[in-house]
């Protein structure tokens, strides 16, 4: 191979890099990164469809339920908690003030 062969596959190169379509992204700040992917859209690569922590936060909701209803049932207590103590728990009426109070006491 002589040297303006050379020259010429080095410009092929460089020209082929420089209008390549599949380019990388830029250094992104992984706080902007998502901005970034939903702006500019890559449809080369899968998307990571994650269903987050609804799942866990499901499955949580339906064990602390399922434990409230047996609770009920069986009318046993746990540290001194039954279920009506619970139910009138979730139904007392506060005001703000007294929330305010109850966080400056932590």
């Amino acid at each position: 191979m002589n040297d303006s062969e050379e020259r010429r596959r080095e410009l092929l190169r460089q020209t082929r890099k420089l209008y390549d379509e599949k380019r990388e992204i830029p250094a992104v700040h992984p706080r902007y990164g998502r901005i970034y992917h939903d702006l500019y859209k890559d449809n080369e690569k899968p998307e990571n469809s994650s269903g987050g922590t609804f799942y866990i936060r499901l499955a949580i909701g339906i064990l602390c339920f399922v434990c409230f209803v047996y609770m009920d049932q069986s009318k046993t207590k746990v540290a001194d908690v039954d279920s009506r103590t619970i139910v009138n728990e979730i139904e007392k009426n506060m005001d703000a003030e007294t929330i305010k109070e109850v966080w400056k006491a932590l």
